[in-house]
């Protein structure tokens, strides 16, 4: 799944958000002289922790790849493994072995496969497909805002979680990994997306300062006296 697109709706959300708005919030910013339209700022910011968070999956995934070394699905059909006896999988005497000595016999096989076999746990394609549009969906949230119907800001979170649950289904559809790796990668992909879009980021910084300012705001209460009483008290 490719990275720019993510990106590319990111700055599309900012610019629409910013014509939409037209308030004090919109003032461009000055460098060196240089007026700087806001939601050029804004999309700044949102693109590079889009891409800080990107760089988080992927580094915890490929830690998970590199460590445990699990074998993908398609592993005997790549690789046709032959042990140094000339027996192969299918003998009886190898049956619940953990055999770690053989060569792969398959002509079709080569060394960036047989890599790549050994690089099953977890998902990558999962992980960041979770991660990528977990964080696209968060961000609409945050940022498609304007009045207008609500429907279709759900709708495309709709869509993104749909594509996200796809590429993961497909991973386990194509025998690339056991449905545990896709499992494993999803998590991995959403805990980053909403970690970094709630912690790093101040997507939601408006909402907080509001809920912050209400609960300090003094509450007037009323109390009626013991003496009250309706009419002219006759």
């Amino acid at each position: 799944m490719d990275f720019d697109p993510w990106c590319l709706g990111i700055i599309i959300t900012e610019l629409c958000r910013a014509r939409v708005k037209k308030s004090s919030e919109t003032h461009p910013l000055k460098v060196w002289n240089t007026d700087i339209p806001f939601w050029v700022v804004q999309a700044y910011k949102s693109v590079g922790m889009f891409g800080f968070g990107a760089a988080v999956s992927q580094l915890l995934t490929d830690v998970g790849k590199y460590t445990i070394g699990r074998l993908r699905p398609h592993f005997f059909d790549v690789c046709k493994p032959r042990m140094p006896d000339g027996t192969t999988c299918a003998a009886a005497i190898n049956q619940g072995r953990y055999i770690t000595d053989f060569v792969c016999t398959s002509e079709k096989s080569s060394a960036r496969m047989l890599k790549e076999m050994r690089l099953s746990f977890p998902s990558g394609h999962s992980s960041f497909s979770m991660y990528t549009l977990i964080f696209c969906a968060i961000f609409l949230q945050a940022r498609m805002n304007w009045r207008g119907s609500k429907l279709l800001k759900h709708f495309f979170q709709f869509l993104l979680i749909l594509l996200a649950w796809y590429t993961c289904l497909s991973r386990i559809s194509d025998y690339k990994h056991h449905w545990s790796d896709v499992l494993a990668g999803g998590v991995l992909g959403a805990t980053v997306a909403i970690v970094v879009s709630n912690c790093c980021t101040d997507l939601f910084s408006v909402a907080r300062k509001r809920t912050m300012m209400s609960a300090t705001l003094p509450q007037t209460r009323y109390e009626l006296s013991p003496n009250h009483t309706h009419g002219n008290g006759n």
